[in-house]
């Protein structure tokens, strides 16, 4: 099977929001005209406005007279997945932004917005500001940045994590899932991520969180860097499967 490659220039239109350009972040989409926004950008569109006037930003068409605008939308968490596949830096971008808010606004920052940190705070965000205040994407190309990384010895991963249900107690609720799609410091060590997957599940004892590579568990002190280059040497990403299992 032949490999497709495109230029990711050609596909930005298709990744990005009318309302803010940027990438789209937590995309949703509009139900009677499938144009897709970024969360927040939407919701702060329609915030000021009367139900007589909510129409799609992007081609007018009337919604529905509804109470609540967020019955209009939907979430599009495929292509929220594909986003961040192919920018997985971009989600050190929005931790960052995050924690500004809260900073600016005086408020405490949240567990697990907290636990986001730690794992990137080493790594460099995607967006960054050049001499002339210029606003640029940052490119690993770079032999500078590459230099860099390589010095501290500091290599940023794509790790793709999916929920495998066969092994879950189908009395257990999951209130909020993991994103599947993240970029974490190579550094990083298999219990890293067992913590944070277990912060944002919400699971405590008895249940306890196993991460998996096909059916071998991986043990808590495994370091990530090593499961890259002796299990996925030729791709650009880690892939790992995890489950919520009772402790007896």
């Amino acid at each position: 099977m032949e490999s497709l490659y495109f230029s990711l220039n050609e596909i930005n239109p298709l990744l990005q929001c009318s309302l803010c350009d940027g990438y789209l972040i937590d995309p949703y989409t509009i139900k009677e005209c499938m144009h897709t926004f970024c969360r927040t950008c939407i919701l702060s569109y329609f915030k000021n406005l009367s139900r007589s006037e909510y129409k799609c930003p992007k081609c007018d068409v009337n919604l529905e007279p509804v109470s609540d605008i967020s019955k209009c939308l939907i979430p599009d968490r495929q292509l929220g997945d594909i986003v961040r596949s192919l920018l997985p830096s971009l989600d050190i971008d929005e931790i960052n932004n995050e924690k500004l808010f809260y900073e600016q606004n005086s408020l405490s920052i949240p567990k697990d917005l907290r636990l986001k940190l730690r794992l990137v705070k080493t790594l460099s965000p995607m967006r960054y500001t050049d001499q002339q205040g210029q606003i640029r994407l940052r490119s690993f190309n770079d032999k500078s940045t590459v230099s860099s990384l390589t010095k501290k010895s500091i290599i940023p991963i794509a790790l793709q994590i999916e929920l495998c249900k066969k092994f879950i107690d189908p009395s257990l609720i999951l209130k909020q899932y993991p994103r599947k799609y993240l970029c974490v410091n190579s550094q990083l060590h298999i219990d890293h991520i067992r913590k944070y997957l277990e912060t944002i599940c919400q699971i405590s004892k008895p249940y306890q969180v196993y991460l998996f590579f096909y059916d071998s568990c991986l043990s808590d002190s495994t370091p990530l860097l090593l499961i890259k280059n002796l299990l996925f040497p030729s791709t650009d990403r880690i892939k790992l499967y995890f489950s919520i299992i009772l402790n007896k």
